[in-house]
């Protein structure tokens, strides 16, 4: 099963297969999410903002290889991932926050 390509204008190259023909403008059209994987590394406390990257390095590879519901897929797991790690790393910060200004006057007694 061999893939072949096709060219007719710039705006109309496409990779055909047997099962199905993809443009690139499609491919194109897959977001990654990279910016925001990376912000969630030190929103998300670190190991809470690597699974989003992994899944955005997986879709950019599977878009670089022509695989149109590769992509979709661990774009679409990015994007879960991505809103997981935000909200619990805030959740994550507020609390630390919280603690941090209630403890500081109760250990305050402990010292005197």
């Amino acid at each position: 099963m061999m893939a072949t390509y096709h060219t007719e204008t710039p705006d109309s190259v496409y990779i055909s297969s047997p099962q199905h023909i993809t443009t690139v403008s499609e491919i194109q059209k897959i977001r990654d999410w990279l910016p925001w994987s990376i912000v969630n590394i030190f929103v998300g406390w670190g190991f809470g903002g690597l699974f989003p990257l992994i899944f955005t390095i997986l879709c950019r590879n599977n878009k670089r290889n022509n695989n149109l519901n590769g992509a979709r897929t661990m774009s679409t797991l990015a994007l879960v991932f991505n809103i997981i790690s935000t909200l619990s790393g805030i959740a994550g910060w507020v609390y630390l926050i919280i603690l941090l200004v209630h403890v500081r006057p109760i250990s305050r007694f402990y010292y005197l």
